[in-house]
């Protein structure tokens, strides 16, 4: 998903395009895998609305990232939890 999005954002740069994790949450996929919270319980809406309605910061040079649950961008290769800081790297 990272990878179409970097390349979707590329082939479109007149849009806005960036992925985002809804967070860990209690689905039958993670069922017994220590998810704790329904998805009506968590916060797994702050970021496709950050991403869609926010003040993205640069959006002419933010396109193809991947943002947290947090909302908060994050790296691809390795994990950044909700509440560390937001990634910097190009």
């Amino acid at each position: 998903v990272n990878q179409w999005t970097m390349q979707l954002a590329a082939e479109h740069p007149q849009l806005r395009v960036n992925s985002c994790s809804p967070g860990y949450i209690l689905t039958d996929l993670t069922a017994g895998m220590g998810a704790t919270k329904r998805p009506e319980e968590s916060n797994c809406h702050v970021a496709p609305l950050y991403l869609l309605f926010g003040d993205v910061p640069h959006p002419e040079t933010n396109k193809g990232r991947y943002y947290g649950s947090d909302a908060v961008r994050s790296p691809i290769d390795v994990y950044r939890g909700p509440g560390d800081p937001p990634y910097e790297g190009d």
